[in-house]
């Protein structure tokens, strides 16, 4: 079997995906990724209350490039019409360098209301997770005739534009599902109709339809679906056909796919910060994968502009020695270009801080990195410290509030600590771990600022100068991403352990510390993260490069990303804070010290 090598990485326009052609032909791949779509804010416009649809915005799926003429009263033409362009031009451009297409989508996708409304027998599996979403969200059911040939004949139409010889689909996650099956959030459902079809069968049919529409756009496509339940996994397998996988199994091999990088930026643990070095990251999987012939292999960017990653992959891919050593003689060779030799070391240690301080947050995700679920999707980062969130006036809450994955009640959108209707790091032992963990991340990031700022001084006017600023920025943002996760952590969990119906009394028998000491504290971390907020946003006034993840313009903000205008977000979350600084008077005695 011929080894696959996918390179997966955004493109925003035909130039930039023109950079990753060229890289993918230098690096010897096979395929490159080209549905990206544009965000498909539409879907979350239909219902701007739930915040569900956040998770399948940036998901490619078929009808978000070919719309059936049966679906043409639900879904945007226009929208589709702008993907299928872009696609076109990354084809052109792939046939330019020789180079096989991939799509790398979510199917079944769910579809609006309306269509099973006037279709009531196209309704196929409830695909939502239950807490997670405000209203009930339904996939087709591609065992129904109908269905099936309209995702058949779409599928030719997406082959006519672009040579996919390759589907790789997630399903039973984000917004869509297979009916029946098991690894449904709901639990396993679908239509009575085809509730007695064997699961097997159903799944090895899905492979299918992609493979016949590519057949009669004159394409052999091999296609995969992931997220399947292990049990239905080991009932599809007797049944599929050639080219067709499920996990990336088939019956004769459990071959994987190896992953290079990250697929998604915001996979990143790094994230929301945008490009902080993993160079460290990139070598031990670039390691072992040069000795991983079997696997096919993905090489994930987080951005076409992510330059010191690019420059080591087309230096060192298939080339780093041996253990420990050969890869870090790789990572200093690196360095000795950036730097140069004298200072090479001073960098490397630089990297190898960075991967270290990340790797004790490695624990902290369920679902999703808690700066992600936490930072960005609770928007950690821009909502105010205060005691009493239920009041907040609209114009103080809805900069913000619109932006929070929180699909339970208000009380629980007010709890910072509600993560996507989970609290797990919550209460006394959850603040003391985090706490301790950003004790001992701290100084290894402040090592690293300290040798970067070194590296400014003595380089002196070298070219990689402008990039050492760029990564001390990053650096000092990621720090402020630490502490505000601490600050907010602390806050909430002395919160949860107040008595909103008591009245204010001393709780200390010291007289000159006569008070409530939760009084002194929460003032120590509104002061603290007031002071945080203070230096991001100077941070990113003095950025020429970006140094966080933002979206491309306010329409495009959505709950997994922040919007361009973060820095007057910042400063209202502050005028906020030291508005509301005297209402935490009704919970605690002030603190007489």
């Amino acid at each position: 079997m011929t080894q696959k090598i996918s390179i997966q990485c955004g493109a925003k326009t035909l130039e930039e995906y023109r950079r990753l052609a060229q890289l993918a032909s230098e690096l010897g791949a096979t395929h490159l990724s080209v549905s990206q779509v544009e965000p498909s804010m539409w879907m979350w416009n239909l219902n701007r209350y739930d915040p569900y649809p956040n998770w399948s915005l940036d998901r490619p799926t078929v009808f978000k490039f070919i719309v059936p003429e049966l679906l043409k009263p639900y879904l945007p033409q226009d929208y589709a019409d702008r993907n299928l362009e872009m696609l076109r031009g990354r084809a052109a451009i792939l046939k330019e360098y020789g180079l096989k297409a991939t799509f790398d989508g979510m199917e079944p996708a769910y579809l609006p209301e309306q269509v099973y409304r006037d279709h009531p027998d196209w309704r196929g599996p409830r695909c939502d997770q239950a807490r997670r979403a405000r209203t009930e969200y339904y996939a087709p059911c591609i065992d129904h005739p109908q269905v099936r040939a309209m995702y058949v004949d779409a599928v030719r139409q997406l082959c006519q534009a672009a040579p996919f010889e390759s589907f790789n689909f997630l399903t039973n996650d984000s917004g869509g599902g297979l009916c029946w099956c098991e690894g449904l959030y709901p639990g396993k459902n679908g239509p009575m109709a085809c509730a007695k079809r064997p699961i097997g069968e159903r799944i090895a049919d899905f492979l299918n339809i992609f493979q016949e529409g590519a057949a009669l756009a004159g394409y052999e496509a091999e296609v995969n679906v992931l997220h399947v339940d292990p049990v239905d996994e080991a009932a599809a397998l007797p049944k599929l056909k050639k080219g067709q996988s499920v996990n990336n199994h088939t019956l004769a091999s459990s071959g994987r796919t190896f992953t290079v990088g990250f697929s998604a930026p915001r996979q990143d643990q790094a994230s929301p910060v945008a490009l902080l070095p993993r160079m460290v990251a990139y070598a031990e999987k670039m390691q072992k994968a040069q000795e991983d012939h079997q696997s096919n292999l993905i090489i994930g960017l987080r951005s076409v502009d992510d330059r010191d990653t690019i420059a080591f992959l087309k230096k060192y891919y298939g080339k780093i020695g041996k253990g420990a050593v050969g890869r870090y003689q790789a990572l200093t060779d690196m360095a000795c270009d950036f730097v140069g030799a004298a200072h090479a070391d001073t960098l490397v240690e630089v990297w190898d801080l960075i991967e270290k301080a990340i790797a004790r947050f490695e624990y902290l995700a369920t679902g999703g990195h808690v700066f992600s679920l936490g930072t960005v999707h609770q928007r950690w980062l821009t909502r105010p410290l205060v005691a009493f969130p239920a009041e907040l006036t609209p114009e103080e809450k809805d900069y913000y509030r619109p932006f929070q994955f929180q699909a339970q009640s208000e009380a629980d959108a007010d709890n910072m600590l509600d993560l996507q209707a989970h609290r797990w790091i919550g209460g006394y032992s959850g603040q003391n771990l985090v706490d301790k963990t950003v004790q001992k991340a701290m100084p290894d990031l402040e090592r690293a600022v300290s040798l970067v700022e070194k590296l400014i001084r003595e380089t002196g006017d070298i070219p990689y100068q402008q990039s050492l600023k760029h990564i001390l920025l990053r650096l000092k943002f990621y720090i402020c991403v630490v502490r505000n996760a601490n600050h907010v952590c602390g806050f909430q969990t002395i919160l949860d352990r107040t008595d909103y119906n008591e009245k204010p009394v001393d709780k200390t028998p010291i007289i000159r510390e006569q008070g409530d000491i939760r009084y002194f504290k929460v003032n120590q971390i509104i002061r603290n993260e007031i002071d945080n907020t203070l230096e991001m946003i100077a941070l990113l006034e003095q950025a020429q490069e970006p140094i966080l993840q933002l979206a491309d313009s306010e329409d495009f903000e959505s709950v997994m990303i922040f919007g361009p205008d973060i820095i007057n977000d910042l400063k209202k979350k502050i005028t906020i804070m030291e508005n509301h600084r005297r209402d935490f008077e009704r919970l605690y005695k002030s603190y007489n010290l």
